[in-house]
């Protein structure tokens, strides 16, 4: 009788999914789609959903997409999490952040779903347990990529670094530029500050004496905008460089003219991919994105709408390959994934933490005319496997 209980228990998952929905396999979306990191949780649906249109079905069951807004709080976060769990579904994509990932991450492993973070960059993320995957490169890698070029490519001596200091991302972040940096010989001074900072008079007087060559900002749009003004209009005219969290339109559309120039590391585009048969993949669903989404502008297009897409696009592939929805068969096929042909790339989970082997970062310049008019240009791009 206890062994029957066990096997029951055992096999609640895949019944729940295979028979209560009717032949439907429902996936999560947990992301940021309303508060400060609204559009770059806008973006990465947009791609998700447009995966989706291209493979609406896996093993002769419809795909539903069950969308939960944790609207950039990790309140909100746990609540999606926590909901997913109730209504049974086989993984979960999202959060777009680390701090949103984190707490997320905690509560599906617990329950045994997959959860693959469409741009957490924060090592720990994956550390949670053996059902947490991300699409995203981490920060040890953005950080000291970052430094590299600041100090080796610019010649920066002497380096300002502005932190978010109550988010697990940009603090993160500016630690591993921080420390690589210094090990290149530069000098640098940090500046902390909170989320919903919208004055920077103190932080901008206190590295007025340093007189840095070069400023590196790990924060995000809705106080980066407010901070290239403010350091602009105080004279500051040093380069900026920043990370993929202000690929964000809110950048140049809050702080116009001053966003002009800034570059940063995000996501690889297109035009960044080196390998050329997952560049044609990449512009191939370019072009089917703008045909799904006819009223997008160009700047909605970005890295983090391939990182949602190929999110769902593994997950959907490892339910093929595992042809159940037993969750645990599912998430074996997921870790055993090799050179799977995504459209950021070739994917492979084998033999990692639940980190891509191999991704690609790209560095970008802002050019602002105005806030209505910018546009993004790529420099270059680097690989994982190429620094290593």
């Amino acid at each position: 009788m206890k062994k029957f209980l066990l096997a029951v228990i055992l096999s609640l998952g895949t019944v729940a999914l295979a028979d209560s929905h009717g032949g439907t396999i429902k996936i999560g979306i947990n992301l940021e789609l309303s508060g400060r990191f609204a559009a770059i949780g806008q973006q990465t649906l947009m791609g998700i959903q447009a995966a989706h249109a291209q493979r609406p079905e896996v093993a002769g069951m419809k795909v539903e997409l069950v969308v939960c807004d944790n609207e950039t709080s990790r309140e909100g976060s746990v609540a999606c999490a926590r909901r997913f769990v109730d209504e049974g579904v086989i993984g979960v994509l999202g959060a777009i952040s680390t701090s949103m990932s984190i707490p997320a991450a905690e509560i599906l492993q617990d329950a045994g779903i997959i959860m693959i973070s469409t741009s957490s960059t924060n090592p720990q993320t994956t550390q949670i347990g053996d059902y947490i995957f991300r699409m995203a490169y981490t920060d040890d890698f953005q950080g000291k990529l970052a430094a590299a070029y600041v100090v080796n490519d610019l010649g920066a001596k002497k380096i300002a670094v502005f932190r978010q200091v109550d988010d697990d991302y940009s603090f993160g972040l500016a630690g591993f530029f921080d420390e690589t940096a210094k090990k290149l010989g530069a000098q640098t001074v940090v500046q902390d500050f909170t989320a919903g900072t919208v004055d920077f008079t103190a932080q901008l007087n206190n590295i007025r004496a340093f007189k840095p060559d070069v400023i590196y900002y790990s924060g995000f749009c809705a106080e980066g905008a407010p901070f290239m003004k403010q350091l602009r209009e105080q004279g500051f005219q040093q380069a900026v460089i920043g990370a993929d969290a202000i690929d964000d339109k809110q950048c140049p559309e809050g702080a116009g003219k001053a966003f002009d120039g800034v570059v940063f590391t995000g996501f690889a585009t297109p035009d960044l991919i080196p390998d050329p048969e997952a560049k044609k993949r990449a512009e191939a669903f370019k072009e089917f994105f703008f045909q799904t989404f006819k009223d997008a502008k160009p700047g909605d297009f970005n890295g983090f709408v391939l990182a949602g897409a190929d999110a769902y696009n593994v997950l959907v592939e490892a339910i093929a390959r595992a042809g159940s929805t037993d969750r645990k068969k599912v998430r074996d096929a997921l870790a055993s994934l090799e050179n799977f042909p995504g459209v950021s790339g070739d994917v492979t989970y084998k033999g990692t933490d639940g980190t891509p082997k191999d991704r690609t970062i790209g560095f970008f310049k802002y050019e602002v005319m105005s806030p209505d008019n910018w546009k993004k240009t790529a420099l270059f791009g680097k690989s994982t496997a190429e620094v290593e």
